[in-house]
């Protein structure tokens, strides 16, 4: 075969590839996440069962916060309550929802919080646990085996999943993962950061800003207390703050690009590029990059 041939060839058929793979239709494992909803729930016994599930329009839906269990109380089924079964069906249900990173870093804040747990309990040691991996609730909302509409939300601290599955679709939001010291200061684990990735993103973003951007950026010199949006707070997302992505260069377009998929790929493979095809369809201009703290290299 003469060269020139073989090269049009080669051509054509990284044409066609690339052509097919454009077309692909992603389709969010649905079965997966209600077989898995299923099995943890049949796992349970019937108070467990019972104290697990919840209406669809139950207020406990929208009822979720970064607050440890001493400052909110969470209703559902605890890590603490389960036998080990049991908890081995809750992280087969975390994980048909999740991807590996996303399950990766919502068991390691859930671990994290079991270290705050053992440092709290060495400078406090008579006060109740307020940390801990067993403070970790999960919710079933709606019956997966019959409902068209269900959903799932996984609440604790610095953790709150909330899913919900329509017929064929799945929506992951509202959802926050958060992580309190951002890296371990001493101990076994010290220099651990959980969240490493969307830390070293953000600040790769913040740092390529101009003066004029970050004068828009910068909402605060020092880190809000708590979480700005929540169940009580929806109405903050009406007025965006911050810097808008209309306002990035080229550069900086595809830095604040890969900031948004390491929160968008956190979820399995196909729900992730679903979500992020609804974003780019609503619009990339709409977000906003907001930035309060320190602008040093602590994380």
């Amino acid at each position: 075969m003469k060269p020139l041939l073989l090269s049009f060839i080669l051509i054509l058929c990284s044409a066609v590839a690339s052509a097919a793979e454009n077309d692909i239709k992603y389709q969010a494992p649905v079965k997966k996440i209600r077989n898995a909803a299923m099995a943890f729930l049949t796992s349970l016994s019937p108070e467990l069962r019972d104290q697990a599930s919840f209406s669809m329009e139950d207020e406990e839906r929208r009822a979720w916060s970064n607050l440890p269990a001493s400052s909110f109380k969470r209703k559902g089924v605890s890590f603490k309550e389960m036998s080990p079964e049991q908890r081995s069906g809750a992280h087969q249900l975390l994980q048909s929802t999740l991807s590996s990173q996303g399950y990766l870093k919502t068991t390691g804040i859930m671990h994290l919080d079991e270290i705050l747990k053992g440092m709290a309990a060495i400078r406090r040691p008579n006060r109740t646990p307020m940390f801990g991996h067993d403070l970790y609730w999960i919710g079933i909302f709606g019956n997966p085996e019959k409902d068209d509409a269900w959903g799932w939300q996984l609440d604790g601290h610095h953790l709150a999943l909330n899913i919900t599955v329509v017929g064929n679709e799945v929506a992951v939001r509202p959802a926050f993962m958060g992580s309190d010291p951002a890296r371990l200061p001493e101990g076994v684990y010290s220099g651990w950061n959980v969240q490493g990735a969307e830390d070293e993103k953000g600040k790769a973003l913040f740092e390529s800003l101009a003066t004029n951007q970050r004068a828009k950026a910068i909402i605060g010199d020092t880190a809000p207390r708590d979480v700005i949006t929540g169940p009580t707070r929806g109405d903050q997302l009406k007025t965006p703050i911050g810097l808008p992505v209309s306002d990035l260069d080229k550069k900086q377009r595809r830095l604040f690009m890969s900031l948004l998929s390491e929160y968008v790929h956190n979820y399995e493979h196909d729900i992730a590029h679903i979500q992020m095809e609804r974003i780019m369809k609503a619009g990339l201009d709409k977000i906003h990059f907001a930035w309060a703290g320190t602008k040093d290299d602590a994380p």
